[in-house]
C-alpha cells in the first residue's frame, strides 16, 4: 500500500558503538568483511560490503574511537538469536566524540586455554581457544574449497584430553602423529546442530607436547561394510595448477579465466576434482546406507581417464563389484574391492600352481626306457602324425569319384 515503507526499510537503523576483531576481505568476485561492533552492552556482528570503507574500520579499531553507522540493516541471527548489523553499499561510517555506554571489549584479547569438557558451554562468539589434546584417531582425509577460493588439504581428526574428546579439522600440510599429545592454539569453535567442533586457522600453531596423560574413552562410529553401489550423485569442481577454484567453466572453449590468479589459463591445464554422494547396499540386509566420497578415495577404486567424463564416471562406480567400505561420520574413509575368500578346491589348485615356465617338469622320452618290443611298437604308432581333416576329407571326396 501507497505510504508504507517495505520490511528491509523499516529495519535501516543508525546505530554507535566500538568496531573491534576485523576481518580480512574476502570473496575476490563480491568482497565484503567482518568485524564486531560493541553496541548498548551487546556484541554485535557487523558484515560489511563496502570495500571502500574498510580502511575507514581498521582506524576506527586502532584507535579505539567510537562510531555511528548509519542506514544500516539490523536483523537478528536465525543460529545464536544474537544480532547481526549489515553494512550496504549505502550506509555510511562517522566517528562521534561522545556516547551514552562506555567501551568494553567482551572479546578476549587472547584466545583461552580450555579442557574438552568446557566445550560445549562456550558461547560460540569466543571463536579462539588453545587446548592441549591427543590425537586418537584419522577420521576424513580429502581436499575442499576454502572461503578464498582455494582447494586446501583437508583432514580431520578425533582428538581427546582427559576430559572429553571433539572432532578437529586441519587445513593445510601438517605433521601430525596419530598416538601423540600436541598443544594447539588459536584454533576456531564451530557448531552445527549444536555440536561443536574445532578447525584450524591461518593463526593456528601446533606444537608437540610431553603425554599429559589418559584420555577418556572414545566412541567414533566407524564400521567396515562389505557393499554394492547403486545409486551415485557426481559433483566435479576445477582448479587450477595454483590451487584456485575456476567458476564458469565450459569445456568447449579453449581458455578459462581463474579469477584468484587473474590469469587465462589453457582449458587442458584445468584439474578436474570429484565428490560424490553414494548409495551402498549391504551385501547382507536390505538397508540402503547413504555416504559421501571424495576425490581421493573415488580415484583409489576406479580407474580412469583425465578427460572422463561424468557420466563415465557414474557409470564406472555402478559398475564396480562387491567393495569393502571403511565409513565414518557418512563418509567414506577407504573403499577396496572385497577380497572372497578360497574355498579349500581353489586352495589346492593355487598350491599346485606353477608361475615361472622354468619350473615346469619336461619328463624324458619313455621310447629309451622300454625293454619290451610291443610297447616300443605301440609307441611309435602313437607318435605317427594325424592328418589333418582337410586331407582326410579330400581322400574321402577322390574315393566318391571313383565309384561314380
Amino acid at each position: 500500500m501507497a505510504g508504507q515503507q517495505s520490511p528491509v526499510k523499516r529495519l535501516r537503523k543508525t546505530v554507535n558503538g566500538h568496531l573491534c576483531n576485523i576481518s580480512p576481505i574476502k570473496d575476490k568476485q563480491k568482497p565484503y568483511f567482518e568485524a564486531f561492533l560493541h553496541h548498548e552492552g551487546e556484541c554485535c556482528k557487523v558484515v560489511a560490503f563496502k570495500e571502500e570503507d574498510y580502511m575507514n574500520f581498521q582506524n576506527a579499531e586502532k584507535t579505539q574511537s567510537p562510531v555511528t553507522l548509519q542506514n544500516v540493516i539490523v536483523q537478528p541471527s536465525k543460529s545464536n538469536g544474537r544480532t547481526n548489523v549489515y553494512y550496504t553499499h549505502t550506509s555510511k561510517m562517522s566517528c562521534v566524540r561522545d556516547i551514552s555506554h562506555a567501551f568494553k571489549n567482551t572479546l578476549p584479547d587472547e584466545p583461552q586455554d580450555i579442557k574438552l569438557s568446557e566445550l560445549p558451554k562456550l558461547d560460540i562468539n569466543h571463536l579462539r581457544i588453545n587446548i592441549n589434546v591427543k590425537i586418537i584417531l584419522e577420521e576424513y582425509k580429502g581436499h575442499n574449497v576454502v572461503w578464498d577460493g582455494r582447494y586446501l588439504p583437508k583432514t580431520v581428526y578425533t582428538v581427546a584430553d582427559t576430559t572429553g574428546y571433539v572432532s578437529l579439522t586441519v587445513w593445510g600440510e601438517e605433521s601430525v602423529t596419530v598416538g601423540e599429545w600436541y598443544k594447539i592454539t588459536n584454533v576456531s569453535v564451530k557448531q552445527f546442530k549444536e555440536k561443536k567442533s574445532l578447525s584450524t586457522t591461518k593463526q593456528t600453531q601446533i606444537l608437540s607436547i610431553p603425554s599429559q596423560g589418559t584420555t577418556v574413552d572414545v566412541e567414533v562410529p566407524i564400521k567396515s561394510v562389505k557393499c554394492y553401489i547403486i545409486g551415485v550423485n557426481i559433483n566435479s569442481l576445477f582448479i587450477c595448477h595454483r590451487k584456485h577454484q575456476l567458476k564458469n567453466i565450459i569445456l568447449s572453449r579453449p581458455s578459462v579465466y581463474c579469477y584468484s590468479c587473474k590469469t587465462h589459463y589453457k582449458i587442458t591445464a584445468a584439474i578436474m576434482k570429484i565428490s560424490g554422494h553414494l548409495e551402498l547396499k549391504p551385501e547382507t540386509g536390505d538397508i540402503i546406507i547413504k555416504a559421501n566420497a571424495e576425490d581421493e578415495v573415488i580415484r583409489s577404486a576406479l580407474a580412469m581417464n583425465a578427460n572422463a567424463s561424468q557420466n563415465d564416471i557414474i557409470q564406472g562406480l555402478l559398475s564396480l563389484p562387491l567393495m569393502q567400505m571403511t565409513i565414518c561420520n557418512n563418509v567414506i574413509v577407504k573403499m577396496e574391492e572385497s577380497k572372497c575368500p578360497l574355498t579349500e578346491s581353489d586352495q589346492v589348485m593355487a598350491s599346485l600352481a606353477v608361475t615361472d615356465p622354468a619350473d615346469v617338469y619336461s619328463p624324458p622320452d619313455l621310447r629309451l626306457f622300454f625293454s619290451s618290443q610291443r610297447q616300443k611298437r605301440n609307441l611309435s604308432i602313437d607318435s605317427k602324425p594325424k592328418r589333418s581333416k582337410d586331407h582326410q576329407s579330400l581322400v574321402a571326396i577322390r574315393a566318391v569319384h571313383r565309384i561314380l
